[in-house]
């Protein structure tokens, strides 16, 4: 711990548009007065014209190599990252779980029934889902937000 606060450890911003991927690293100090930011290092990297088409990473290669470039550049030592992910190419979908499943066994039963929620195959997409709470419908079970992208 710091004399003024906590420092949390930074966090990189990446936006990847049409033209260029932009990172940004910022570091967060929790003091009396609250949370102050600092940005800590950015880079620019441009893109191959064909690289992002229609808002869409059509070459997965150069999006990555551009990236390292702008890490590498901006000299970030960041370990985590943040990065937004379109909302149209976001479906998300409230279900209910039985509410005695551990995370694990929740875990595994999302990934069984996906399917019925994601018009998609899942091995082309990636999935996430958070316990919002107690379902309001029935008390044995919780509500569950399921994410795909």
């Amino acid at each position: 711990m710091s004399l003024f606060g906590r420092k949390k450890p930074p966090l990189i911003g990446i936006d990847i548009s049409s033209t260029a991927v932009k990172l940004l690293e910022l570091s967060q100090a929790t003091g009396r007065t609250g949370s102050t930011y600092r940005v800590e290092a950015y880079g620019v990297e441009p893109l191959p014209g064909n690289a992002v088409v229609e808002k869409n990473i059509a070459e997965v290669d150069a999006v990555g190599e551009a990236i390292r470039t702008a890490v590498r550049r901006s000299g970030s030592k960041a370990k985590h990252a943040a990065v937004a992910v379109s909302g149209s190419a976001v479906i998300t979908k409230v279900i209910s779980m039985p509410a005695t499943l551990s995370d694990q066994e929740l875990e595994s039963q999302i990934q069984l029934e996906a399917d019925q929620y994601i018009p998609y195959p899942l091995e082309e997409v990636n999935l996430d889902f958070e316990v919002i709470g107690p379902s309001e419908k029935n008390p044995e079970l919780v509500d569950v937000l399921l994410a795909a992208s």
